[in-house]
């Protein structure tokens, strides 16, 4: 491939920063103007035309305008996040296009997702936040070591919630009911209360929700022959059913505010959210709309809550902020393996096909003659009908701290500074077993439980899952199949330095040390297959530099250079199957690196009537991590190589009149592997120079209209808005992460470009009360967010149908 031009955008950039710099005028008392949008990413409340780093923020109202309730509808709006997702509270999150796996599970993530001050990061399982009374959705690109001490390598997502007012009583109420073009009915109820129990002193903050989704997907009547032709024919008659996918959330939130005097405030609380899925979302165009073949029940449970204690304080000279909390996590869930475990049994006829030249399973005595036959061929012999199922039960628990102290910022101060430190400990432990139907009569008629010298059984792959079994002499059923212990310490800075009136320099960064240790205890066909304690420790530093210029108070031109690190560890079926060493699998896998160069301009024009931000970045990825499957070792995590992304991202919003409003946001990605992906000592290639990286569109558009206006009753306003995404294609990865899950097609999948209508409409009334009328997914596009790679068959998981909902707020 020719040498691609990666700075299509550089003149771009720098007439954007002239433009802002000199085309501004300021703005003039009276004139229509656009509302603040406070934000806290630099850690101060600034409004976001003065932050210089690229935010996209949403208010309580806004969250409520564009009918957000949770991920799905967030992740559309926000134009620099790119996703994958297995449904509710299974999702992986980066921004820029930094993801290299994006359906996960036991992988280190390049973003981090913040719950006010806590972070509950997991890579593909992502807990799926209700957005109900909150006060913030903010969404942070590019690294940003010296703001959070938890790290942040491609960026940052904070959901930051409505907190007790000392100072008044209020609350509200809200009931909201939706129909979908196909499928079932849904509904929520939701409300908070604000009680002071000591004027200007002490109150508390209770909320609560109840949230039920109709489910859409049907499971139609269908056989095993539907994965594969060489499956027989047993039928799912006892599954079939139409909206299966239905889903309940509930949850509850109580805040406690002490404020014992003027300089410091208390905030103590609990978050609680307990969410249960009827089946999965996904469903394979092949079998027809929203349709889908399973053969066993499925279901997921996700069950959480936090415990923060955050102590915010007034020095004098700087502002502190202790904060500290716990989150606590079960997850536990069935998932119909029969398509997955089908890819194997195809595998390992294509293997016995090379070994013998017979496209059939292998009988004891030559399957003993042929190397690896046992690991290879014969332990993928399910018989006619490859009926599966997975369960998963796990427990998370993590504890997190952070001291940090902000300087005064007086705004003619000539230094600013922030210092802090920050301690985290998780503990991820999960049993997790695979079996199949008719396994223990046939695994090559016998032969791999002869070889092993076992009884029979239908568990395929059980890690400490059965109660009544001991794994490397620990008891099953209690967590003990995998257990991860992650411990991190870090320490964070931040100088700033006012050279004139108009130009500001910083430069910090972020040091940390983190330890990452795992266990597994595990039984493949009833032998001993890893049994394993593997630690490694990354100690690394990133840095930040910013050079901000700000020639009027309307406009500023900024250029950053920063770095995020994400941690390496070792590889605990490498070490326990050293013969895979010989096969080129590595013992250990390195931390990779994000290298961000990004200019940005913001401007205010027109008498404070039009905003418009833009950057411009080109990113680095050096030694990035992804997990293949390599003989012998299985899943293993290596350094794949270099990556560069390179794009633009911006934002406008436009008072047109009094009444009409436009804005808008949209982003433009470049991610592409830099260098051929070349593993098990070059035989096999896992992905070339050029390739994109995974679930990464081109481009990302989200574009509004709204219109306000008083309606000729006292005390009645109306507003009207219509919302547009264009998400342009993609693909669901690379080589290397498709080859992970063993599938027979091992070429990446094109996920289809789509676009998203949405209407709402609104009455306001001054005694409080919202009722309103929303109308999303338009015209009810089938849009493919993402082709899963895992099952080989081609399922996808997709948008909500058309859904018309009408709601109803009161505030009191």
């Amino acid at each position: 491939m020719g040498k691609r031009n990666r700075f299509p955008f550089i003149h771009t950039g720098i007439a954007l920063g002239v433009m802002a710099a000199l085309g501004t005028t300021p703005r003039e008392a009276g004139a229509q103007q656009l509302e603040e949008t406070i934000v806290t990413a630099r850690r101060r409340a600034q409004d976001v035309q003065d932050v210089p780093l690229y935010v996209q923020a949403f208010d309580e109202r806004a969250i409520r305008e564009r009918m957000m309730k949770g991920f799905e509808d967030y992740a559309r709006d926000l134009t620099s996040v790119s996703f994958g997702t297995s449904g509710p509270g299974a999702s992986t999150i980066a921004f820029r296009g930094a993801v290299s796996q994006p359906s996960g599970f036991d992988t280190i993530s390049s973003s981090t997702l913040y719950l006010d001050e806590i972070p509950i990061t997991r890579d593909g399982q992502n807990p799926d936040v209700r957005l109900y009374d909150i006060e913030r959705l903010e969404a942070l690109s590019g690294p940003q070591p010296t703001l959070y001490g938890a790290g942040s390598q491609s960026g940052t997502l904070k959901i930051v919630t409505n907190k007790p007012n000392t100072t008044e009583n209020g609350g509200w109420i809200m009931a909201e009911g939706g129909t979908i073009s196909e499928g079932d009915p849904s509904y929520n109820v939701s409300g908070a209360a604000n009680i002071v129990a000591i004027p200007d002193k002490l109150a508390i903050r209770l909320v609560g929700f109840y949230e039920h989704e109709g489910g859409y997907i049907d499971n139609i009547l269908g056989t095993t022959s539907a994965y594969s032709p060489e499956n027989g024919n047993r039928n799912n008659a006892s599954q079939v059913g139409d909206d299966i996918n239905d889903w309940t959330s509930e949850g509850a939130r109580l805040y406690v505010r002490w404020q014992p005097n003027e300089n410091w405030t208390v905030d103590a609380g609990i978050i609680y959210q307990n969410s249960e899925v009827g089946a999965g979302f996904d469903f394979n165009p092949a079998f027809g709309d929203l349709s889908t073949i399973k053969f066993k029940d499925e279901k997921r449970d996700d069950e959480w809550y936090n415990v923060s204690l955050i102590i915010q304080g007034d020095l004098g000279f700087a502002d502190i902020t202790i904060a500290g909390g716990t989150h606590n996590r079960t997850i536990d869930y069935d998932l119909d393996s029969t398509a997955y475990m089908t890819g194997y049994k195809t595998a390992g006829l294509d293997l016995a096909e090379y070994y013998s030249g017979v496209r059939e399973f292998l009988d004891y005595d030559t399957c003993a003659a042929t190397a690896y036959c046992y690991l290879f061929v014969n332990y993928n012999d399910f018989g006619a009908d490859p009926t599966g199922l997975i369960s998963l039960d796990q427990e998370v628990s993590s504890f997190a701290q952070e001291v940090r102290l902000v300087s005064k910022d007086e705004g003619s101060n000539k230094f600013n500074w922030l210092v802090g430190a920050f301690y985290e400990r998780t503990n991820n432990d999960w049993d997790y077993l695979s079996s199949v139907d008719d396994f223990a009569a046939n695994g090559g008629g016998g032969s791999i439980f002869t070889y092993y010298g076992v009884e029979p059984t239908n568990d395929w792959f059980d890690q400490g899952s059965r109660s009544d079994l001991s794994y490397n002499g620990k008891p099953g059923g209690r967590g003990n199949g995998q257990l991860q212990d992650i411990e991190t310490v870090a320490v964070f800075a931040e100088l700033s330095y006012r050279l004139t009136e108009d130009l500001t320099v910083s430069a910090g960064g972020r040091y940390f040390e983190t330890e990452r240790g795992v266990e597994e205890n595990s039984l493949f066909v009833n032998q001993v297959s890893d049994n394993f304690t593997v630690s490694e420790t990354t100690e690394d530093f990133s840095p930040r530099v910013n050079v901000t210029w700000t020639p009027t108070d309307e406009a500023m031109v900024y250029f950053t250079y920063s770095e995020g690190v994400r941690v390496g560890g070792q590889n605990g079926g490498v070490r326990q199957n050293p013969s895979s060493v010989a096969l080129g699998a590595p013992l250990f896998f390195g931390p990779d690196r994000l290298i961000n160069y990004e200019l940005g301009g913001k401007a205010t024009w027109l008498d404070g009537r039009l905003l418009t931000n833009m950057t411009l970045f080109i990113m680095d990825w050096e030694d990035y991590q992804i997990q293949v499957q390599l003989p012998v070792a299985g899943s293993t995590t290596v350094n794949a190589g270099n990556a560069s992304i390179d794009g633009v991202e911006g934002t406008f919003a436009f008072a047109l009149s009094d009444h009409w409003e436009i804005s808008g946001a949209a982003t433009y990605l470049d991610a592409r592997i830099d260098e051929d992906i070349i593993l098990n000592n070059g035989t096999i290639v896992a992905g070339e120079a050029g390739d994109p990286l995974p679930v990464v569109p081109e481009w990302k558009i989200v574009a509004s209209l709204e219109y306000n206006t008083d309606l000729p009753w006292a005390g009645l306003s109306a507003m009207a808005r219509f919302d547009y995404n264009f998400v342009d294609e993609s693909v669901n990865g690379t080589n290397a992460s498709v080859l992970l899950f063993g599938a027979s097609a091992t070429v990446p999948s094109v996920q289809p470009a789509y676009e998203i209508g949405s209407l709402y409409f609104s009455i306001d009334s001054e005694a409080g009360w919202s009722l309103w009328l929303g109308v999303d997914n338009l015209w009810d596009e089938r849009a493919l967010t993402f082709i899963v790679p895992r099952f080989g068959d081609d399922r996808a998981y997709t948008i909500r149908p058309r859904e018309i909902s009408l709601g109803w707020y009161k505030s009191f």
